[in-house]
């Protein structure tokens, strides 16, 4: 199983680090909140989560971020790394 996280997709990224992009899309469907709110209602600019998801920028969340996000998301932090 280890040798699928290291298949790359689109954009460069391994499979491993695309995964909390599809963890945080799945709870923003779930919550039904635009994304520029979430990111607004976690201190961040209300560009950053779009830029995180579509743009794929920064290409990991830094630890103060998954926290804070996890916690408003409800998932685990280590679903976030």
């Amino acid at each position: 199983m280890e040798l699928l996280n290291l298949k790359s997709v689109s954009g460069g990224l391994t499979v491993h680090e695309d995964t909390p992009r599809r963890v945080i899309e799945t709870a923003l469907n779930e919550l039904q909140e635009p994304v520029e709110a979430v990111s607004a209602a976690i201190g961040l600019p209300r560009s950053y989560l779009r830029l995180y998801l579509e743009n794929r920028l920064p290409r990991a969340l830094p630890a103060r971020v998954r926290r804070r996000l996890a916690s408003y998301l409800g998932v685990p932090e280590s679903a976030l790394r």
